[in-house]
């Protein structure tokens, strides 16, 4: 299958943001084909390494406030350092990151390490150190998108294009996760590392490098961050970084309200979905691996169907699909929360990816549009973060409820939803229409 790529007028793009649009899409795919074999066998192996539950929710939610505190510093450095700088300082702390979960996940089930140090190895591996390095990637992406499309429809696409690469990577991820899981419980914690090394030899062979500047003469189109030239690349004049973007901006807050509750919901499923598979179907860890994959698969798949065929046909603005895509999940965290049988509950999840493959796009695109060209590269890392937010609750919290009864975590994602429901639907802030990103 090729990679997403958003529609964008050539006359609008030069060919150097486009080699780099594409090579960061390849690096999106390895990276988070890693990153997903690590979720879809995080919980099943805990298990058979003998570590508790929540030791799991603890190394989700501090990889979630890494990438919540880190956000914003890459989105604004992607355009100060340059995008290939960037990617490649975080792509080489992801590697060692893998390599150290790996080495004491085969430690550990070698009987040479104890339970507590490898519970610290795992936690400190897979949260802060990989969290912190892949933080760096959506806000990258997403400004270089923003800057390349400068029109409510364009953006809506491009952002829609560029998370449906990363839920690729996720069905990707889960195919590979399941199968090798199938051979070793072990297997797709090795194989991390591997596909981080692949996107990162990615980024060094084909991301451009910084620094060349603007035709002589030339100007940065509108929609570029200041200091960016209309290749893509950041101007050698322009080293100061751009402006930061405050979480309380009231132009943020209502997109930030409305996507909240569906980021809370899709952490709180995802993380507990490798222990409902195990404990509904009565199933040890070596074989829960392979249905947790295939639930997660199936969650990638309705997220990345909406994303890369709906909404570029839809044509809907960004408030229009957090509103419909928020009542979809209503629907399907109830019907998943219920569930007594598996095909019940692949087809829950389907929809729930599918619930996030509106919001998603509508959130981003929405955000973007709300403020200047010049804060492009703030205004990425804070959606960015708003996700993570949510992960640093999330994990712990459901899987510290799950572990006292199981529906806990269900009837708080249904009231965190339900809030960003209704702020989706009564906010006055999402009642106008962008049509372009406004000038710097």
């Amino acid at each position: 299958m090729p990679l997403p790529s958003p529609s964008i007028p050539a006359s609008q793009v030069t060919g150097t943001a486009r080699a780099t649009l594409r090579a960061l899409l390849a690096i999106v795919l390895f990276t988070y084909v890693a990153q997903n074999m690590l979720n879809a066998s995080i919980a099943p192996l805990a298990r058979a390494l003998g570590l508790r539950e929540w030791i799991v929710g603890l190394a989700v939610s501090l990889a979630a406030l890494t990438v919540a505190s880190l956000s914003q510093f890459w989105g604004r450095r992607s355009i100060a350092w340059g995008r290939r700088r960037v990617l490649l300082s975080a792509l080489t702390l992801a590697m060692i990151a893998g390599c150290l979960f790996a080495a004491a996940v085969g430690l550990r089930s070698a009987g040479l390490l104890g339970a507590g140090a490898a519970a610290v190895a795992v936690v400190t591996a897979r949260g802060p150190f990989f969290g912190g390095a892949v933080a760096a990637i959506p806000p990258t992406g997403q400004a270089l998108i923003a800057e390349m499309t400068p029109d409510e429809r364009a953006r809506v696409r491009g952002m829609s294009a560029f998370a449906g690469a990363v839920q690729l990577s996720i069905l990707i991820g889960s195919v590979v996760s399941s199968a090798l899981g199938a051979w070793s419980i072990l297997a797709p914690v090795y194989a991390t590392p591997a596909f981080v090394a692949i996107a990162l030899l990615i980024g060094l062979l084909w991301i451009p490098h910084d620094g060349s500047r603007p035709p002589s003469g030339g100007q940065a189109p509108p929609s570029s961050p200041a200091g960016v030239g209309p290749t893509g690349a950041p101007a050698t004049r322009a080293a100061a970084l751009p402006p930061r973007v405050s979480w309380r901006d009231p132009r943020l807050l209502p997109w930030i309200g409305s996507g909240l509750g569906m980021f809370f919901s899709a952490g709180v499923v995802q993380i507990i979905v490798g222990f409902i598979v195990q404990d509904r179907l009565g199933l040890a860890p070596e074989r829960a691996v392979s249905l947790t994959a295939l639930m997660l698969l199936a969650n990638a798949a309705g997220a990345m169907l909406m994303q890369l065929v709906a909404v570029p046909r839809l044509g809907w603005p960004p408030r229009r699909l957090i509103r419909i895509g928020l009542a979809i999940a209503l629907v399907a965290l109830v019907a998943l929360a219920l569930a007594p049988a598996l095909p019940i509950m692949i087809i829950s999840t389907l929809f729930l990816g599918a619930a996030m493959g509106l919001v998603g796009p509508g959130f981003t695109a929405g955000g973007s549009l709300s403020v200047t060209a010049v804060e492009q590269g703030g205004v990425a890392g804070i959606l960015n973060a708003t996700g993570a937010v949510t992960w640093v609750f999330a994990p712990v919290t459901a899987t510290a409820l799950y572990g006292w009864r199981p529906l806990a975590p269900f009837g708080l994602a249904l009231a965190v939803l339900t809030a960003s429901f209704t702020v989706a639907w009564t906010h006055p802030g999402l009642r106008g229409r962008s049509r372009r990103a406004p000038e710097a």
